[in-house]
């Protein structure tokens, strides 16, 4: 199965950005905070936009999975402005799946940062949106998403999809590292 085998392709690239992120930090501030949000907007953003402009297939429900505007609201409720990424643009379908896989990956694994923010007491509504994902349907709308990759990848563009997650765990480390700079 193709998940499957992202997940082990993907792995390095996985842990280096989860060592990166410091919203589960004790010492992390709000405005530390919303600095990560910024700095992960900056990536998300360009991204979805480009993601949008793509033929992908319907079961992939993309409009359903847009989440900039829940980091823009984020940042709102922090504060800050959302300030648009570097314009991306993604070679194909495949790559653009990669990305996406990146995406909703960092949504379920979201779901453990949501309730360390809400111990904290930041809420979905002050500022911990982007990490409520899609609240009680995050699960489900992770497993429609490996639904589709498994059902609407072409074995020969595997290696492209690949390619396009290797990417953006790359763009969110370097986000990250900005941040931390």
């Amino acid at each position: 199965m193709l998940m499957s085998r992202l997940k082990v392709a993907t792995a390095p690239h996985h842990q280096a950005v989860e060592a990166l992120m410091p919203v589960m930090q004790a010492d992390l501030t709000r405005q530390g905070y919303a600095q990560v949000l910024r700095g992960l907007h900056s990536v998300v953003q360009p991204l979805e936009s480009a993601l949008l402009a793509l033929p992908l297939p319907l079961a992939f429900e993309l409009p359903r999975r847009v989440k900039a505007p829940q980091l823009a609201r984020d940042l709102a409720a922090l504060g800050l402005t959302a300030a648009p990424g570097a314009p991306l643009t993604l070679p194909g379908v495949p790559e653009g799946l990669g990305a996406l896989y990146v995406l909703e990956g960092a949504t379920l694994g979201g779901q453990i940062i949501g309730r360390h923010l809400r111990a904290r007491g930041i809420t979905p509504d002050s500022g911990g949106a982007y990490f409520s994902g899609y609240g009680p349907q995050t699960g489900p709308m992770w497993q429609a998403f490996g639904a589709a990759m498994n059902s609407e990848v072409a074995p020969e563009d595997e290696a492209r999809v690949l390619a396009g997650a290797r990417q953006t765990f790359d763009a969110f480390g370097a986000a990250l590292r900005a941040v931390a700079a």
